[in-house]
C-alpha cells in the first residue's frame, strides 16, 4: 500500500484549534447537564396561598339599637364615683409615688384577648379593682356575643382610664369637648372610655370595617354595657357623641 499523505501544516493547525475548543467547552456542558438534572428531580416550590379575607354577610347581622339607653348624667353619680374611687392625684409623679408606696387602691389594666388598651396621651392604664373587674367582664361578654357573626375575635378598644389632675387640665385645654374639672370621675380611677367607632383585631391593628359591621359592633357593645348597668345600679354609662366613645363609671 502506498504511504498516506501527511496532513498539511494549515490542516494540522485547524485540528489543534478544534481540540482546544472542545476541551474548553466540555466542562461547561458537564455543569449544565448536572444542573438541569438537579432541577428536574428537586422539589418544586409551591407559591403560598393568598390570605383569606374576612367575609361577613351584612344581611345576616341582627338589628340592634341599644346605645340610646346609655344616657346617665354626671351629676347623678359624680359623688358616688369619688366615694368609690381614689382621691385625685396631682400628676404623674404623685401617681408613681402612690403606686410605689402601695397607697393607691389601683390595679394595672393590660390588653388581653378581649380588649386592646390603647396608648394614652392624657392618662395611665389603671383602675380601681372593681372597675377593672367590670371592664374585664364587659370585654369578655362582648367577645362571646360575637359568636356566629363572622366578626369573632374583634376586640374592644379602651381609649382612656385613670387621669391625674394635670392630665385632666391638659386634656381640657387641647379638647374643647373635655372638662377641665380636676375632680372628674376619670381622676377617681372608676371610669373608662370605650370606643364605638374603632375596634381592634388580634394583631392590635384597627380593623377596617364596613358601615354595617361598625354599627353591629357598636350596638353589640352598647347592649352588653346596658345589661351590666341593669344588673348593677352602681354602674353608670353614657354615649358621648363628640368623643365617639361609651363612658362608663363603676361606683362601687
Amino acid at each position: 500500500m502506498p504511504n498516506a499523505t501527511p496532513p498539511s501544516p494549515s490542516r494540522r493547525r485547524r485540528l489543534s484549534k478544534r481540540k482546544v475548543l472542545i476541551a474548553l467547552a466540555l466542562p461547561a456542558v458537564i455543569v449544565l447537564l448536572a444542573t438541569r438534572g438537579t432541577e428536574e428531580v428537586g422539589p418544586k416550590t409551591v407559591p403560598a396561598a393568598p390570605a383569606m379575607e374576612r367575609v361577613v354577610n351584612c344581611a345576616a347581622l341582627p338589628y340592634k339599637h341599644h346605645s340610646p339607653k346609655l344616657k346617665d348624667k354626671l351629676p347623678a353619680y359624680k359623688h358616688l364615683s369619688l366615694r368609690a374611687g381614689i382621691r385625685p392625684l396631682k400628676d404623674d409623679k404623685a401617681l408613681s409615688a402612690a403606686l410605689a408606696a402601695g397607697s393607691a387602691n389601683l390595679v394595672h389594666v393590660q390588653s388581653d384577648a378581649n380588649m386592646l388598651v390603647a396608648a394614652m396621651d392624657h392618662g395611665a392604664p389603671y383602675l380601681t379593682p372593681r372597675a377593672a373587674e367590670a371592664l374585664s367582664a364587659i370585654a369578655s361578654d362582648f367577645q362571646a356575643r360575637l359568636a356566629g357573626s363572622g366578626l369573632e375575635g374583634t376586640r374592644i378598644r379602651v381609649n382612656s382610664l385613670l387621669r391625674t389632675k394635670h392630665d385632666q387640665r391638659e386634656l381640657g385645654r387641647s379638647n374643647v369637648n373635655a372638662t377641665r374639672d380636676e375632680n372628674a370621675p376619670h381622676t377617681h380611677g372608676t371610669s373608662m372610655d370605650l370606643s364605638y367607632m374603632k375596634f381592634a383585631g388580634a394583631d392590635g391593628a384597627t380593623l377596617e370595617l364596613r358601615a354595617c359591621e361598625e354599627i353591629f359592633l357598636a350596638e353589640t357593645l352598647a347592649e352588653v354595657i346596658a345589661e351590666h348597668c341593669a344588673k348593677d345600679a352602681r354602674i353608670f354609662a353614657t354615649k358621648e357623641k363628640q368623643q365617639a366613645c361609651y363612658h362608663i363609671s363603676v361606683c362601687r
